[in-house]
């Protein structure tokens, strides 16, 4: 039982965020806890499972509702850079390995930012909605389009604080939760 508690508690987290973000997309857009699984699971999982859990996390949270709501067309590029910068945030975590709690929340920071550069890095480069100049860069990256009611720096604040929430949960979940082993402990003699 205390096996599940960890999967538990991440899959509590994205199905109550999903709903929030959806719910609330003016209030708290970008604010979930997919990039910090991305670099938490580089960090705690050993092998593939770094990899896979967040994986299949985001497959069953974001592709796959928009499979089902018919937005093939919008996944096709969004899914490949949503899902590179998803690799640049793993290994930023994979780099950060073994550090300490502090370094590790820095880590977070950066990961957010790296994750936001490239999406919206990505955005100016392909989107007709922004110039091909510095400017156009510098608007991609910050305000978003011209007719946006959202400006694009609230995504990036949103993520640097989702990324710090939820990196510190599931590193405290690390601490508080007991280790478990693939051996048995041997009883004791009687």
């Amino acid at each position: 039982m205390n096996r599940l508690l960890p999967v538990a508690l991440i899959v509590f987290l994205l199905v109550v965020f999903r709903i929030v973000g959806s719910a609330f997309p003016e209030t708290v857009p970008n604010f979930q806890p997919l990039a910090a699984l991305f670099f938490c699971g580089a960090i705690m999982a050993k092998g593939w499972k770094g990899w896979a859990i967040p994986l299949g996390a985001w497959l069953l949270t974001y592709p796959a509702p928009a499979i089902l709501q018919g937005n093939a067309s919008y996944l096709t590029a969004g899914i490949l850079i949503t899902g590179l910068a998803f690799v640049v945030t793993y290994f930023i975590g994979k780099s950060l390995s073994g550090r300490n709690t502090g370094i590790l929340l820095l880590g977070s920071v950066a990961a957010a930012i790296a994750f936001h550069l490239v999406t919206n890095g990505a955005a100016w480069m392909f989107s007709p909605l922004y110039p091909k100049t510095t400017l156009g860069l510098w608007q991609s990256l910050w305000t978003g389009p011209v007719l946006s009611e959202i400006p694009n720096w609230i995504f990036l604040r949103n993520m640097v604080g989702a990324n710090l929430l939820f990196t510190t949960i599931f590193l405290s979940a690390r601490f508080a939760l007991p280790k478990f082993s693939a051996t048995p402990e041997p009883v004791a003699a009687r």
